[in-house]
């Protein structure tokens, strides 16, 4: 960067810390001459693009001389549908990190308090900080489990917006029915609860997930749920999440906030038809269910330390630093996710691939743990 550049930028976002979106696979190949590589650093599905998907996005095509649909309408009516909303009260993003930017320019202010919890997903601190903020972050307990005491005090002190994913990323447990309403008992009408679902698909099979849509719907503070299209539908470069909002004029507010296209014509079509492939996403819930068990309890054996996950990844303690691990793993192809904030750098986070690219993770990091350090 030209040093005559630096008094342009502002002091806030000067010292933001640059997340961390993994290596592209090209890189990889390139860089450790490797032939297949195991993507399992972003927690894609394994199983790709549904084939309705992939067919209403290669139709889209021909029509990409024109614009989108700015508001997204026949997606933003087909999501109400499902959920029982008013379409007004959702609002689609590219991806839902564009609607998390987005909720915060729209309510937060300079010195205003956000409780988030760590480890985390790490824009869940960077965008509050953003605008000023005075980011809260609540340690998980011992057991990776969400610590709701310490979450209900810290946002006793003030709380503008309580940010936070369930299931938890990069974690993978998530809060309970009772866990979940206590902390909207916990938050005021002036406290905005901002509950991730972005593994919404994955969890909510499991016996205690709660619905949050339902037990947030009759309380008295503003919320908005997100989910996405990138994880269980298979749709990751499409870049399309949506947010569910408890008021309308919020999302009236983020509608005004966002670029007039932000959703492209083949993002659009592919996340419709995304919708009614229920076979595409049965199989890929399926599959994710029995790996995730598979490997956790592989890694158990090892005597690692296991995150009880309800999602399609596990994060695990390894006793050693983790990017010299995840270094040697990528010398054999396969790319994980090293976690760097503070207290967890001894941990990594891994994707639920396919069988065989969870092979070669199991296989790869027995060589790497049995290397001399």
């Amino acid at each position: 960067m030209n040093p005559s550049s630096l008094p342009l930028i502002k002091e806030k976002v000067a010292g933001l810390p640059r997340y961390n979106a993994g290596l592209p696979e090209e890189y990889v190949r390139d860089h450790y001459q490797v032939g297949h590589i195991a993507r399992l650093a972003g927690n894609e599905n394994p199983f790709g693009v549904g084939r309705l998907a992939a067919a209403a996005a290669s139709a889209a095509i021909a029509e990409l001389g024109k614009y989108s649909d700015p508001e997204s309408r026949r997606l933003r009516q087909a999501l109400a549908d499902r959920l029982g909303v008013e379409s007004e009260a959702i609002v689609i993003g590219n991806g839902s990190e564009e609607l998390i930017a987005l909720l915060c320019r729209a309510t937060v202010r300079g010195g205003e308090r956000v409780v988030t919890v760590t480890p985390s997903f790490l824009l869940h601190e960077i965008y509050p900080a953003e605008q000023g903020a005075e980011v809260v972050t609540v340690p998980m307990r011992a057991d990776f489990s969400f610590a709701v005491d310490e979450i209900v005090a810290a946002m006793g002190q003030g709380c503008r917006m309580l940010l936070l994913s369930t299931p938890a990323n990069p974690v993978g447990s998530m809060l309970n029915g009772s866990e979940l309403m206590r902390l909207a008992r916990a938050a005021g009408p002036e406290t905005l609860l901002v509950i991730d679902e972005a593994y919404y698909e994955y969890a909510r099979e499991e016996t205690d997930h709660p619905d949050a849509l339902q037990l947030l719907a009759g309380g008295r503070a503003p919320f908005v749920l997100l989910r996405t299209f990138s994880k269980a539908y298979g749709l990751a470069g499409a870049r399309v999440g949506y947010g569910i909002f408890s008021d309308p004029h919020l999302a009236g507010a983020l509608d005004r906030l966002r670029t007039p296209f932000n959703i492209n014509r083949i993002a659009q079509a592919a996340a419709l038809a995304a919708l009614d492939d229920s076979e595409h996403l049965n199989q890929s819930l399926a599959h994710n269910h029995r790996e995730r068990q598979r490997l956790a309890a592989e890694l158990a054996g090892r005597g690692y330390q296991v995150a009880p996950s309800t999602a399609n990844f596990l994060f695990f303690a390894l006793g050693r630093d983790s990017a010299e691990v995840a270094e040697g793993l990528l010398r054999q192809g396969v790319v994980v996710k090293p976690w760097r904030q503070p207290g967890y750098q001894q941990c990594i986070r891994v994707t639920v691939g396919s069988r065989q690219d969870n092979d070669l993770f199991l296989s790869a990091l027995a060589a790497v743990m049995a290397a001399p350090n």
